[in-house]
């Protein structure tokens, strides 16, 4: 296995101003193919990658698990290129941001918004949760591989998750949400929603043929080629996203799964006091 150290070769304010655009085959200089650990100038750790890590069953579970939470959405904002305020039938602004319309869906568990105030399961935890519960070993598979290869972000996380409401928790996991994207190519963008003190992690599920779409850090002009059964954990506090895809059959599918803990999971409250709340909202008075 290797272990690198990355110089910061473009400026955070550089590439700063380069978010919510496309990277192309000019934003790296190297691709990363092989078992790898790199970290910064400074020590700190930006990827942890490695080939083969997951079987292949387990991967194909979470695969067929998960596939239908994908649907056409506007709401991934900055990584789909575009985030911009919504336009009203009637030619108003609104004050909900969208973004792009990409394939994506959520699993598990959402936390209180700008636009939903209660916490609850996604739509597909709700609607399918025949499949939701059978997806569990992959992601219970995923999550002993965080503690193996990210100790120091893995316990901070799993204290958080210990300390949720479990109607709002994956299983025994540290996660509490897996977003799930089909042939979707990020632009620039960190991520956000998600536990500061936590890692992100990447699983990707291919079929057909396809090159490029790979994992980028164009700070450090860096990329890694996610095949099957690979996994990834990264600092997606830093700018990433993924360089286009090339050389498709009309046949290939890449689907990318992320699992994190959403940050404010920890305040939500048992169901039946999130009901109440919801109903104390809308009618100022409780009624089931």
């Amino acid at each position: 296995m290797e272990t690198i150290k990355l110089k910061q070769v473009i400026l955070e304010q550089k590439i700063a101003n380069l978010k919510g655009k496309f990277l192309d085959d000019n934003s790296y200089d190297r691709v990363i193919t092989e078992d790898c650990d790199a970290y910064d100038i400074n020590g700190k750790l930006l990827f942890r990658y490695r080939k083969n890590a997951i079987p292949l069953e387990t991967l194909q579970l979470g695969y067929n698990a998960f596939k239908d939470s994908i649907t056409l959405t506007d709401g991934r904002g900055t990584a789909s290129g575009s985030s911009h305020k919504r336009i009203r039938k009637d030619g108003s602004i609104s004050n909900i941001t969208i973004g792009n319309k990409v394939f994506s869906g959520n699993v598990g568990y959402m936390d209180a918004g700008a636009m939903v105030h209660y916490c609850r399961k996604t739509a597909f935890a709700r609607d399918y949760f025949d499949k939701f519960k059978q997806g569990l070993p992959f992601v219970e598979f995923i999550d002993k591989k965080y503690e193996e290869l990210c100790p120091v972000h893995y316990k901070k996380q799993i204290a958080i998750a210990k300390g949720t409401n479990r109607n709002y928790r994956l299983g025994e996991t540290s996660f509490t949400t897996v977003t799930v994207n089909r042939n979707f190519q990020t632009a620039i963008h960190k991520d956000a929603g998600d536990l500061p003190d936590g890692f992100g992690n990447l699983i990707v599920y291919r079929e057909g043929n396809y090159t490029g779409s790979y994992f980028c850090l164009p700070e450090y002009r860096v990329a890694i080629d996610m095949q099957n059964c690979d996994i990834l954990f990264a600092d997606v506090h830093r700018w990433h996203g993924n360089t286009p895809f090339k050389d498709c059959s009309e046949d290939f599918m890449r689907i990318a799964f992320v699992l994190y803990y959403r940050e404010y999971m920890y305040k939500c409250k048992q169901p039946a006091e999130e009901l109440f709340d919801i109903k104390m909202k809308e009618n100022g008075f409780f009624t089931l």
